[in-house]
């Protein structure tokens, strides 16, 4: 817990920047509303498993205090393009076909080559009679080069961050309603986003249409470095994220959080790549603590937009017919199992993610235990927005019931089963330079939680397996599945085959998969019911869940198993061998290994230039090399300081990825 004299530094200091109106007669416009608005606030990269929440004390008292936390939500795939897709799509990534940042598998030219756009969280609210708003990062590879084509749809205002400038904190770059980019120098990224959306509430004085604004600060993600003059690649690294200049002195004694699975003396994980990583040194272990003070620095502008964003509800007199969510992309890890800092992997600290909600019906002062992912976040919101009817049938997610009235509805959240997919020939490191550890990072991961059990069991492609149970063992320190101990083969038995059909689940599969593996036994929605000793000799004829081989994509063929249904395939399914027979080659490795990598994808026009031309052409937008962020500017102020973006740099067309962005470091 933090020291009770920082909250009340940090609630002071959030004070001298905001303080809450009261609603008058002449502002305030009676509420006559019968939807609710919607405000989003969703971080990037921020962790459940290690207190992050807890060094925000606005959002202690504004939304956990008044709201409920969920302890048990969760990213199904611990990787920014994925999640989000998923999160806009209502979809596992195996079904929007979207499992990494860049070409060919990822980003937002992937995204629109699927046609994801088209029919997705925002038009859905537009449909059903929101205005709709986006400020901030909406997704990798969306750049100087690629604003406006297409421009994204579904949002009457879109303030949208873009690349190369994404995750840089001290010159803020936005392309607004798919304008040529503007940016903000000597401005704190943050603090752009706070005045923006701000000013969108305000545009919400003299309307009864109901809103739905989505807010996406880059905190607590790292940032880019791109400099020097050397003609190569390592000239692109990552560093741990900038906070604001008036935040940079708090937390100095600050560590990660000690938990057993952190850097321990005897390896606790040992499928694929994990057991390859040593024991950190005295001087590894100080970079990750001042990894994690940078992070809750980072994260102190962001709370400082809740009391902000609260004051205009307020004033407007619409707080209390206003859900405000509050979550991240994914989760991230610092040293827990000895990895270096970064995601994209299984454990707690990448896949277990942030979720408060306060509004209306709401629970307060309260913390609930029920299991959801993201891809149930956007069929919620359409709940909320009584527009179900609006929701493709093909949408994976069910409804999280957050108010009473939703606990009866007729699509809801999977009851205490969801699955955890990622696919690639490497694993991400952060924080710490220009680099990427070798070894398959291809696996399926069941999660399977109740208030009498709660299990992890996951399927690598190198054919390791692993088995937690989490109740017992919550930092993942004992494999069951490689222990002295005896094997549990009738709980395997059923996880296995639970993660056959989650890993190519569709719609209702995804949301109640008990049906696919019992056809003609409706009273089996449990893995408790499904434990019953007469099912033993029905699962010991199922065959177990393997891989076919390590590949660094998602293929159908090289997961198939008897559980899955052509028939239930989306189109992006059954396209999805469209762009990686092509794309793929084989290299020998010194070692002998023959391993799977991918070429990067891009057009013809795609020009080829130096490093050292890219590092100029970045360069072009000037950042402060002293600490900027002293205060939350106005909107005047921003107005005053807003310049395009140079003409050269709009009009040459640099594959950013190939020069080190964004595709090494999994941002």
């Amino acid at each position: 817990m933090v020291p009770s004299f920082v909250v009340s530094f940090l609630v002071t200091t959030s004070w001298l920047f905001v303080t809450l109106a009261t609603p008058t007669s002449e502002t305030s416009i009676e509420n006559k509303n019968k939807k609710p608005n919607i405000l989003f606030i969703f971080t990037d990269d921020q962790d459940a498993r290690m207190d992050t929440l807890e060094y925000m004390p606005n959002l202690q008292k504004y939304l956990i205090q008044e709201g409920t936390l969920y302890r048990n939500h969760y990213a199904t795939s611990a990787l920014c393009c994925p999640s989000r897709v998923s999160l806009l799509r209502g979809q596992y990534a195996h079904n929007t076909n979207i499992t990494d940042v860049g070409m060919p598998y990822g980003g937002y030219e992937r995204y629109n080559e699927l046609q994801l756009g088209e029919d997705y969280l925002p038009i859905w609210m537009q449909k059903a009679g929101y205005s709709t708003h986006y400020i901030g990062k909406l997704m990798n590879k969306y750049s100087v080069n690629n604003y406006n084509k297409p421009i994204p749809a579904g949002f009457d205002y879109q303030d949208q961050l873009v690349d190369p400038y994404t995750y840089v904190y001290n010159t803020a770059v936005f392309s607004k309603d798919g304008e040529e980019p503007v940016y903000f120098n000597n401005t704190y990224q943050t603090d752009v986003i706070h005045t923006k959306a701000v000013d969108a509430l305000k545009k919400q004085r003299n309307t009864e249409k109901p809103f739905f604004l989505w807010v996406a600060p880059i905190a607590p993600h790292g940032q880019f470095v791109k400099e020097g003059d050397i003609n190569d690649l390592v000239s692109t690294r990552t560093e741990p994220p900038e906070p604001a200049a008036r935040h940079a002195h708090l937390f100095q004694d600050v560590k990660v959080p000690r938990h057993p699975n952190f850097n321990p003396v005897n390896q606790t994980k040992t499928a694929s790549y994990w057991k390859e990583f040593s024991y950190l040194n005295e001087t590894q272990v100080k970079a990750l603590d001042e990894a994690y003070r940078k992070r809750l620095q980072s994260l102190q502008a962001v709370d400082e937009m809740i009391p902000s964003l609260i004051q205009e509800l307020e004033f407007q007199g619409k707080l209390e017919n206003t859900f405000i969510i509050f979550s991240s992309d994914n989760g991230f890890h610092l040293g827990q199992h000895r990895a270096p800092p970064g995601k994209a992997t299984d454990i707690e600290e990448d896949i277990n993610v942030p979720l408060v909600v306060r509004g209306p019906g709401v629970r307060k002062r309260h913390i609930s235990d029920l299991v959801s992912s993201h891809h149930d976040i956007a069929p919620t919101f359409l709940a909320l927005a009584k527009g179900d009817h609006h929701v493709p049938s093909w949408v994976d997610g069910g409804v999280i019931p957050w108010i009473p009235k939703l606990r009866n509805h007729p699509k809801p959240v999977s009851r205490e089963s969801f699955a955890v997919e990622f696919w690639m020939d490497k694993l991400i490191v952060e924080n710490v330079g220009a680099s990427t550890r070798p070894g398959w990072n291809t696996y399926k991961t069941l999660r399977v939680i109740s208030d009498k059990y709660n299990y992890k069991y996951a399927v690598w492609c190198t054919g390791e397996r692993e088995l937690y149970n989490m109740q017992e063992d919550p930092y993942e320190i004992n494999n069951l599945y490689t222990s002295d101990n005896a094997i549990d083969l009738k709980l395997i038995d059923r996880l296995d085959a639970l993660l056959s059909v989650l890993k190519a689940c569709r719609a209702h599969t995804c949301r109640n998969p008990w049906p696919v593996i019992h056809p003609n036994d409706p009273d089996i929605v449990t893995l408790k019911d499904a434990l019953h000793k007469k099912y033993d000799e029905h699962y010991k004829q199922l065959s177990k869940f393997n891989f076919s081989k390590c590949l660094g994509y998602y293929s159908i063929e090289n997961e198939e198993h008897m559980f899955d249904d052509r028939s239930l395939l989306s189109n992006n399914q059954k396209n999805v061998q469209l762009v990686t027979k092509r794309q793929i080659h084989f290299d020998i490795e010194e070692s002998g290994e023959k391993r799977c990598s991918v070429q990067q994808h891009s057009s013809n026009d795609v020009e080829q230039v130096t490093d050292k031309e890219v590092t100029r052409l970045f360069n072009l937008v000037p950042r402060s090399e002293e600490p900027v962020g002293h205060a939350v500017p106005t909107s005047e102020e921003l107005k005053k300081i807003e310049q395009r973006v140079p003409d050269e740099l709009l009009k040459r067309n640099v594959d950013w990825v190939k020069y080190g962005f964004y595709n090494r470091f999994g941002n």
